[in-house]
């Protein structure tokens, strides 16, 4: 189980990004990230879906490792404290919201929201840009890479905003009893 591989490389990422073996840590990043690439082009083309189990362990991998690296790279000096801080803050009301509402209304299905996998492309596209500028340094990445880093950072502070409150929007609708049928097709 391809997932399972990516939750349990997640502390090793991070103990690398911290230990400034970022040469490392962008392999293993990088392997993260096209496992995670080839666990959902399985899921589509050669298992007619996921497991149940692979439903859950898959955005459970994926939180575990982007997390361990926000966490990592923040403090590293490679992503700013404040992206760290809403990356994580979003992440926190996601998991506080779902509970709240499983508590209150029971059991219920919270499916990923189109802009949440946008948030989750960026924020894995720059662990990947902020680790490859560490490996190259300044003088050795330029100011190409340099530019592309930094846009691909404040993406992902609009896309995480963008889809924290779309999830919040969504999480109010569940907890109204009005998100039976979503207006957007999701089941």
């Amino acid at each position: 189980m391809i997932s399972g591989a990516r939750l349990l490389s997640a502390p090793l990422a991070g103990w690398l990004v911290l230990d400034h073996r970022f040469d490392l840590a962008l392999v293993v990043t990088f392997l993260a990230a096209a496992s995670d690439w080839l666990d959902g082009w399985a899921a589509r083309h050669i298992d007619q879906g996921q497991s149940e189990l692979g439903t859950v362990l898959d955005p459970i991998a994926d939180k575990a490792f982007l997390i361990t690296l926000f966490l990592c790279c923040g403090p590293a000096g490679l992503i700013p404290i404040w992206l760290v801080a809403l990356v994580l803050g979003r992440d926190l009301v996601i998991v506080a919201g779902s509970l709240l509402i499983v508590w209150r209304r029971g059991r219920a299905k919270f499916l990923p929201l189109p802009i949440g996998k946008v948030s989750t492309f960026f924020q894995i596209l720059s662990v990947l840009l902020v680790l490859v500028y560490a490996v190259g340094g300044p003088l050795l990445a330029g100011a190409t890479l340099q530019l592309v880093k930094n846009l691909a950072l404040a993406q992902t502070a609009f896309f995480t905003a963008l889809s924290g409150a779309a999830y919040i929007q969504r999480g109010i609708e569940i907890a109204r009893g009005q998100a039976g049928q979503d207006r957007r097709g999701e089941r």
